[in-house]
């Protein structure tokens, strides 16, 4: 397992896209809408940062950390082992529109885990 992104919520795609790009040499990898979200992922070299707007009057309230999300090869065999040492996720697995296969989890501190095989 290796760290595949690391996700938070933003009040507005296109001023953080600037400052990561600006700042950080950050470059845009793929855009996608997920129920009522807006997400944007961004990369440099190996790492991943997923930036995300929920629409509404709730949008960028609360926490920006969302996730830490661990690149897997096989989410299947993962969940089993998983699920044998007794953590069920709280959600998925998930077939997401890129091809990505997820499942998440809350760690004991109530951090969402999300694990990620790319299709």
């Amino acid at each position: 397992m290796k760290l595949h992104h690391i996700g938070m919520n933003v009040k507005s795609l296109e001023q953080s896209k600037a400052f990561y790009q600006t700042y950080f040499g950050f470059e845009e990898e793929m855009y996608l809408e997920w129920g009522c979200e807006s997400i944007l992922f961004l990369k440099k070299e190996d790492f991943r940062l997923e930036l995300i707007e929920e629409a509404g009057e709730e949008r960028g309230t609360g926490r920006t950390f969302v996730h830490i999300a661990l690149s897997v090869e096989n989410l299947e065999y993962e969940l089993e082992v998983l699920k044998s040492k007794g953590l069920l996720p709280v959600e998925g697995p998930l077939l997401l529109e890129n091809g990505w296969k997820v499942a998440f989890f809350f760690g004991p501190e109530g951090e969402i885990i999300e694990l990620v095989e790319e299709g």
